[in-house]
């Protein structure tokens, strides 16, 4: 396995050679010999009286058959005024609770610092960095 200065893994090599280890050939045969009896017992779920097992049972069937919904999230952090921030929100908050019917005002006391960016630690998330 060659790597780079970083310690990533340089171009074209792998940190798993010879990829994800074959499913033993008696194992396939356990499990094609419980195919239709898992599609049975599925069916059986989806006419059952338990609304949860009904649920899961019909999750299961449609990622099957049009396989697994995609989740994404994007987060963007690049506020470098923290403070400021967390004032902007309180401020926000108070705006809302006054508005409802009946709400009694929210004071809010507190006094905007000016921060540097570079004294702002930087997050990052990055799935592709490897611990060094």
């Amino acid at each position: 396995m060659t790597r780079t200065s970083e310690g990533r893994f340089a171009p074209g090599h792998s940190g798993n050679p010879n990829g994800r280890p074959k499913t033993p050939a008696h194992i396939k045969a356990m499990l094609d010999g419980l195919t239709e009896k898992a599609v049975l017992a599925l069916g059986e779920a989806l006419d059952g009286d338990d609304p949860k097992l009904k649920l899961t049972a019909a999750q299961e069937v449609l990622n099957r058959a049009l396989g697994k919904p995609h989740t994404s999230a994007s987060i963007d952090v690049t506020q470098n005024n923290l403070p400021a921030a967390h004032l902007a929100a309180l401020t926000q908050l108070a705006l809302a609770h006054r508005s409802m019917a009946g709400a009694s005002p929210i004071i809010i006391e507190a006094e905007s610092l000016r921060v540097e960016p570079d004294a702002v630690p930087r997050v990052t998330n990055d799935r592709n960095t490897e611990d060094k």
